[in-house]
């Protein structure tokens, strides 16, 4: 006789940490103590962005819809803080739409722009690094000259819609988890991490857009 599988729903989760800077010169497995079990770099690549809103109903609701490259992606803020964030990743354009309009009403895809405004272009070097395995650890460097960093853990994760748990209480524990291991993580290697109160791309941007004359 088959077994019957349990219904179930499956979602992106990410959960970052960030940081102000390295505080070594170059990442390496061995440049400090003690040393990652395992380092692989992935590279260099520059990212261009381009983030849109509606009069900030989405941001403040704490959702971000960007291209990336030219593709969509819209991230959901599940809690945490500024420094360290909890999000749902989504890209299908059916979903963002869905999305956008829940918030803001307005009910229009991809080839109207969802219906939202640009309110930030800017371009980012990224290098980046798999640590242990699992960590990504990321630093950009913006066009205009602002550095801040990451280290993240993303996950495919499935839920059992059948659980007394409700599927977000299900995500939430999930990205508990996350972050607990990310703090672990950091705390470990400190050496990597510069201290200091980290100022996210954005928060620069719309910063340095203020000051300009």
């Amino acid at each position: 006789m088959k077994s019957r599988s349990l219904p179930t729903l499956s979602s992106i989760l990410e959960v970052e940490r960030k940081f102000c800077s390295l505080a070594v010169r170059e990442l390496t497995a061995n440049g400090g103590n003690p040393p990652f079990r395992s380092l692989r770099s992935l590279g260099q690549r520059t990212i261009h962005d381009i983030y849109y809103d509606r009069s900030s109903i989405l941001s403040s609701s704490g959702i971000w819809v960007r291209q990336r490259n030219g593709q969509w992606e819209a991230k959901i803020k599940k809690g945490g803080n500024f420094t360290n964030s909890r999000f749902e990743e989504i890209s299908d354009p059916r979903d963002i739409s869905r999305c956008v309009r829940d918030i803001t009403g307005i009910d229009k895809m991809e080839e109207e722009q969802f219906g939202l405004q640009s309110i930030a272009t800017l371009s980012t070097l990224r290098k980046a690094w798999v640590a242990d395995s699992d960590f990504k650890i990321v630093l950009d460097t913006m066009d205009f000259g602002h550095t801040v960093g990451e280290v993240e853990l993303q996950q495919q994760a499935s839920f059992d819609t059948t659980l007394n748990l409700s599927i977000e209480q299900q995500k939430q524990n999930k990205m508990q988890e996350m972050d607990e291991r990310i703090a672990r993580f950091m705390e470990r290697y400190s050496w990597a991490f510069r201290s200091g109160t980290p100022k996210g791309k954005l928060t620069a941007y719309f910063e340095r857009k203020t000051i300009e004359p």
